[in-house]
């Protein structure tokens, strides 16, 4: 049964239950009671912000929430900000602290409490069926997105109910990268966690605010940090220790306290030579030193992390798998239709490494997908027709359309040549969202000086994504394109 068969209809906001599983909420939190939930999103994950829009402008009809059947009970999967927002309007009540007596306010500036009993849910047939549906809205979509450990548990959960690489890359959009970083995020997480911190620096951890995690993976996704703590990734574990567990935890203890504390922070762990001059400033007490050892992160921990239990699954995984380049462009991407220039920079691409030169090659790659673009185009017999239409209206400033006006042609043309799984990939890639990750945005805003610098996982992200797209514009023939 596809999407559009599944039943919208109204239901008692009383009725719906939140769900546990939700990855917002990070770890695995199954025992926490509904109002637990509705606290942690209202804490955390402005839920807040959700309820005044809807006392001020109602609960949208067209955008319904997203429920399964588990237990005789509805529980909803997708839109459990909103669903908090709405019982907490209801019930200003299930709240503590300020966030009751803002609600309360809220509450009465609604002139039909009745208007907010009963929405309208789609209820899907399983869980795994609306898993396409919960990736889409979170990755790459102006919908807040989940911060790294919530992406994470999604994933990992994803791989633990059976999802094999290309399902993951076909059905939800997350390539081989995508799931050892999970596994990465999450092996820190779960160190971070099992250390001795004071409460107030483990306060911060399960704030999802602090973006903590994220800022710590920066530090072992950089080629720096992992030499400087000796470790590598690793594809089962997320990481694989080279020193003495002690030598690694006297100095992951300072680098996880200086993050929650703010005495480090994304901005100041930006590039490689600010995480070098980071470290460098330690003293030689939390420094971390080469030991003949090895260790896993589940041995710092009870031994029961997300990461290593789902270890067997994982390596299945990555065996049946493909193999990724560790260049921009894969060797066996070739130019066949296309100009000298077009060749030249695909031959430059396929030999420059992501991890050694991550600024040059999301630059090029920036340069070669605008190149590659307009080459297609000419040559289809689009572009001429694109660029009359566009003088016809006056919107041609320089002669020449922009990305920006070119790209809405290209996803038509995407949607039309190419299977539906690529096509929606490409499209999440050529989509203009400054929030959402490996888009186009990205890239502009890297070369106008005004994002985050790029690393090697959002390099092969954006060219999984866009793979699809290079192929038909510059190895199929035009008779095949058109």
């Amino acid at each position: 049964m596809t999407s559009a068969n599944w039943q919208t209809r109204p239901f008692g906001v009383a009725s719906l239950l939140l769900d546990p599983k939700n990855p917002r909420l990070g770890r695995e939190i199954t025992a926490r009671a509904p109002r637990e939930i509705i606290q942690y999103l209202f804490d955390h994950d402005k839920a807040l912000e959700v309820a005044k829009s809807i006392a001020l402008r109602g609960f949208f009809p067209n955008e319904p929430l997203l429920a399964i059947n588990e237990g005789n009970r509805l529980v909803v999967v997708e839109g459990n900000r909103r669903l908090a927002a709405l019982k907490g309007l209801r019930e200003p009540g299930l709240l503590e602290g300020p966030a009751r007596a803002q609600l309360e306010k809220l509450a009465r500036k609604i002139l039909d409490p009745d208007s907010l009993a009963r929405v309208p849910v789609t209820v899907a047939p399983s869980r795994k069926a609306t898993d396409r549906q919960v990736a889409g809205r979170h990755i790459g979509t102006p919908v807040l997105a989940w911060q790294a450990e919530n992406r994470a548990s999604f994933i990992l959960d994803k791989i633990t109910e059976g999802y094999d690489n290309d399902e993951l890359a076909d059905d939800l959009g997350f390539s081989v990268s995508d799931i050892q970083e999970a596994r990465q995020v999450r092996a820190i997480a779960d160190m971070a966690r099992a250390l001795p911190l004071p409460e107030e620096v483990k306060a911060k951890l399960d704030n999802p605010r602090a973006k903590v995690f994220t800022t710590l993976n920066r530090v072992f996704d950089s080629s720096v940090g992992r030499e400087y703590f000796f470790v590598e990734k690793n594809a089962d574990h997320g990481l694989l220790g080279r020193t003495a567990k002690s030598e690694f935890v006297k100095g992951f203890t300072r680098l996880v306290t200086d993050v929650a504390t703010g005495k480090a922070s994304s901005r100041t762990l930006n590039k490689n030579e600010d995480i070098k001059r980071y470290l460098d400033s330690w003293k030689g007490a939390d420094k971390v030193r080469k030991r003949n050892a090895t260790f896993v992160p589940s041995e710092l921990t009870d031994g029961k992390t997300v990461a290593s239990t789902a270890a067997r699954t994982a390596a299945a995984t990555r065996r049946r798998g493909k193999k990724v380049s560790s260049t921009v462009l894969p060797k066996n991407f070739h130019v066949r239709f296309g100009n000298d220039r077009l060749i030249d920079i695909r031959d430059e691409l396929t030999k420059l490494d992501r991890e050694r030169f991550p600024n040059a090659g999301s630059v090029l790659l920036r340069v070669f997908l605008e190149l590659s673009i307009f080459y297609y185009l000419d040559r289809i017999g689009d572009l001429s027709a694109l660029t009359a239409d566009l003088r016809s209206k006056g919107k041609l400033a320089y002669g020449t359309p922009t990305m920006r006006q070119i790209l809405p042609a290209v996803v038509k043309i995407a949607k039309a040549q190419l299977p539906e799984a690529d096509a929606i990939r490409v499209e999440k890639a050529l989509r203009y969202d400054a929030s959402a990750p490996f888009s186009i945005s990205e890239l502009h805003a890297f070369v106008h000086q005004t994002g985050d610098l790029p690393g090697p996982r959002e390099i092969l992200q954006f060219w999984m994504r866009t793979e699809p797209l290079f192929r038909l514009m510059l190895e199929a023939g035009a008779e095949e394109t058109k």
